[in-house]
């Protein structure tokens, strides 16, 4: 079976439960992506220089607990997300942490692993949860799977060819394309009618941010040494591999919101 048609079987599974997890929102969004976070957290792990199984289990329990915090009280959730970003950043103004390694660190692992998919919770939680949050994933969704078609068949000049040398610049800007195109008639869809140059310019955010995280996600493999993040999605590798770009789209889409009243 080649790895088109294992994406593609893959996605056709994951699609229908996500959509039920986004609908029904609440305890089992919460559990769902808590479960997310463990197994991306343990996966993060894996790959660190520096291995402690104290701190292991520790930063698994920690990012499982940022999820639990959005769930309950986004106030906690920021201040606790902000906690521990400043452990990191101390870390490195005291040289705990190297620039070259910025990703071997446990606070790191709590950080990506977490803090970022965490907003789904948030989201679903506000009014018009379940469009809202469904609207990032469906975009992050066109613009991966139309950089992979493209890129795949039709892909010949390299975009990032030091940090993801599968990626063209080819595929890379029909998942732009595509993403802003969908994004417009997503909103419009939805009754949630912007204005043509806000849906167009959140199109263009969620790709240039889904690539952007997909690109973190590869410099952290390349500098690791390995392919994947994971093997148990068959086709795409890990919980890691597969939520790359959600991890800076999810954040950034919930700024969005609030600046362009999208909830309104």
């Amino acid at each position: 079976m080649n790895n088109f048609l294992k994406r593609l079987i893959t996605c056709l599974i994951l699609a229908p439960i996500t959509l039920y997890v986004v609908y029904e929102g609440k305890l089992t969004l919460l559990l769902f992506i808590i479960l997310i976070c463990i197994i991306a957290s343990f996966e993060l792990t894996t790959i660190i220089l520096e291995k402690n199984k104290n701190f292991k289990f520790l930063s698994i329990i920690c990012s499982a607990m940022l999820p639990i915090a959005a769930f309950y009280d986004v106030s906690i959730f920021f201040n606790l997300a902000s906690f521990y970003i400043s452990i990191w950043i101390i870390r490195f103004l005291y040289k705990k942490i190297m620039f070259t390694n910025f990703w071997s660190s446990y606070f790191f692992v709590i950080i990506y692993s977490s803090i970022g998919i965490s907003f789904s919770i948030i989201i679903r939680n506000l009014e018009n949860g379940f469009y809202l949050l469904l609207i990032p994933i469906i975009l992050s969704s066109v613009n991966d799977i139309t950089a992979y078609v493209i890129g795949k068949n039709f892909g010949n000049k390299k975009a990032f060819p030091t940090v993801s040398p599968n990626k063209t610049f080819e595929g890379s800007f029909a998942g732009v394309i595509g993403t802003i195109v969908v994004s417009y008639f997503l909103f419009k869809y939805l009754n949630l009618d912007i204005g043509i140059s806000k849906s167009i310019t959140v199109g263009l955010i969620v790709a240039v941010m889904g690539i952007l995280g997909d690109l973190l996600e590869s410099v952290i493999k390349r500098k690791s040494g390995i392919k994947d993040s994971g093997s148990i999605l068959p086709g795409h590798g890990g919980i890691l591999d597969r939520i790359d770009s959600l991890i800076l789209i999810l954040p950034i889409f919930y700024l969005i919101i609030i600046l362009f009243d999208v909830n309104s």
